[in-house]
């Protein structure tokens, strides 16, 4: 999918990739090939951090290690959508068997510069291959199947305990007249401005 070329040259954080399997869901233990039936566990706070962003103007990207036919039967049971006005707006699957999943979201999206998307994953190999792509934050989550040393020697620009802290991660690291800007918006209960691009940050 393409989103047309005037929705995404504004210069603000306006994709967020994140690894489906394990860190936004999981998957009831040894069945994977039993999608229909399995225990499905959403990670805490997951869909208030989509709707989040997407009233910031951040469409929001799944890699899922799942094939086509089984990624859109785990959304369907999670009742996640995905269309423009839906839960996300981008599925990408079989995310292992891609040479690079992170760029080809950032090419579906049509953006002007890498560096207007981010990636909130949770394995090293994601976490690689986002640096390849040059995104703007490359965080690493540990609340999925690797552990904290394994996330650790992998590049990345900060690690998060879960997706929860992702939101004040993000407006820790605005500008400072933006965080001014967001503060003011809250208060005011009008629609909330965009992540305007943050200040890089030194990759580990």
């Amino acid at each position: 999918m393409t989103y047309p070329p005037n929705l995404m040259s504004d210069r603000h954080l306006q994709l967020a990739i994140f690894h489906l399997n394990d860190m936004c869901v999981g998957v009831q233990e040894d069945m994977d090939g039993y999608l229909p039936t399995a225990s499905l566990e959403k990670m805490p706070g997951v869909e208030a951090i989509f709707a989040w962003l997407r009233r910031r103007g951040v469409r929001i990207c799944l890699l899922s290690d799942f094939n086509r036919a089984d990624t859109i039967l785990l959304l369907d049971r999670l009742q996640w959508s995905v269309e423009e006005d839906g839960i996300v707006q981008e599925v990408i699957t079989d995310q292992l068997c891609k040479d690079n999943p992170v760029r080809m979201a950032q090419e579906n999206a049509g953006l002007q510069n890498p560096r207007f998307s981010f990636t909130a994953v949770d394995t090293p190999r994601l976490l690689h291959l986002a640096s390849q792509a040059h995104v703007h934050f490359n965080v690493a989550v540990c609340n999925g199947r690797h552990a904290y040393n394994e996330l650790a020697v992998a590049p990345h620009h900060a690690m998060l305990d879960s997706l929860l802290q992702l939101p004040n991660f993000l407006l820790e690291h605005l500008p400072e007249a933006e965080v001014g800007n967001q503060l003011h918006a809250m208060a005011g209960r009008r629609l909330l401005p965009k992540l305007r691009l943050p200040r890089p940050l030194s990759r580990r």
